[in-house]
């Protein structure tokens, strides 16, 4: 198995981010799923599972959402400043 050198945090997408810092998972306890998830081999079903659910589609969006309204209020909030 070749191991890869980057950054795996800085290829997660912020709102899934958010989706673990509004949890009771921490980051590391976040990975520590994801990569057991893989060794056990269910990595491909559960992200298919993940990503057919309406729910964790729904929260995942809810969340960028959230995101981008907490950028544009940050933005405008500069804009005034200037």
């Amino acid at each position: 198995m070749k191991i890869r050198k980057e950054n795996i945090s800085a290829r997660v997408s912020c709102a899934l981010k958010k989706i673990v810092v509004d949890s009771d998972f921490s980051h590391r306890e976040a990975y520590e799923l994801g990569a057991k998830i893989i060794a056990s081999g269910d990595a491909k079903e559960t992200l298919s599972q993940v990503e057919k659910n309406p729910t964790s589609q729904r929260t995942i969006k809810e969340a960028e959402c959230k995101l981008v309204e907490e950028r544009k209020h940050q933005l405008e909030e500069e804009l005034k400043r200037l």
